[in-house]
């Protein structure tokens, strides 16, 4: 195995433990601490002390038997979520652009992380001016229609503890801090199968998202519309929200979920 050394530029502690992931992610069997020190450059001592600290991480295990360093728990979990959300967007890609050329506004896929929502990608419109947010970002569960449409696809005991617990603080002047008032909101999204944002999380934008939800029922994700308030027709809510709910629906269903009839789309 040959693993380009890094160059005098990157003889920080980063690089090298970012190469020494990668040595051991692309070993099968495991790698010894002499074998990666010969491949990459890097010092036995070097490799042996970060080695230690990302035993203790979980990020990589000895193995008691051949005592080279194969891939440990957590770094395994994070492959899996990372394969997954790049799993979901390969299905969720072609739904998110078919609402975003419709209604030629930009569109987002948005992944729950925890108590966050992450914005994965976003399929632009054509329009001059945008409602834009940067591919990564993160935003609380309580603030605006990407997250608080995967807080209302939440159990509502589930979505109640979360609110009970984090700390609620402005993300904008319109955000909702009141934790009565945003339980009673979730409650209303859960009948209606979509969230309005209303400058929430982006002063000036309008945001129309909906609950994305694995087989078992659990919500995984949202897809969120949005617009600027210079666009934004308030009479056409109730247009713009059935939209991006079946846009939902459509990648729910080819997750596995299947909604029960009669039933509302939130479980």
């Amino acid at each position: 195995m040959t693993i380009e050394q890094p160059g005098n530029d990157q003889r920080g502690v980063a690089p090298k433990l970012i190469t020494l992931i990668e040595a051991v992610a692309r070993a099968p069997h495991g790698i010894s601490v002499r074998e990666i020190a010969r491949d990459t450059g890097i010092d036995k001592s070097t490799v042996s002390r970060i080695f230690t600290q990302l035993q203790t991480l979980d990020v990589v295990e000895q193995s008691p038997i051949t005592g080279r360093f194969e891939v440990g728990p957590r770094l395994t979990s994070l492959g899996e979520v990372l394969h997954t959300h790049n799993t979901l967007w390969g299905l969720a890609e072609p739904i998110v652009r078919e609402l975003a050329t419709r209604f030629d506004e930009t569109c987002y896929f948005v992944v729950r992380e925890g108590h966050e929502a992450r914005f994965q990608e976003r399929i632009d419109c054509r329009q001059a001016i945008r409602y834009v947010i940067e591919r990564g970002s993160v935003s609380p569960l309580y603030s605006g229609a990407a997250g608080r449409s995967i807080l209302s696809g939440l159990p509502l005991d589930e979505a109640q503890a979360y609110l009970d617990s984090v700390d609620i603080a402005p993300v904008t002047p319109q955000t909702v801090t009141d934790r009565e008032r945003l339980l009673a909101l979730v409650k209303q999204d859960r009948e209606l199968g979509y969230s309005v944002s209303d400058g929430e999380r982006v002063a000036g934008g309008h945001g129309i998202g909906a609950p994305v939800f694995r087989a078992d029922g659990y919500c995984v994700a949202s897809i969120v519309w949005t617009c600027p308030s210079s666009r934004f027709e308030a009479e056409r809510i109730p247009e713009f929200g059935a939209a991006v709910m079946a846009a939902s629906l459509e990648l729910s269903n080819k997750l596995g979920f299947v909604e029960e009839k009669g039933a509302a789309a939130t479980p």
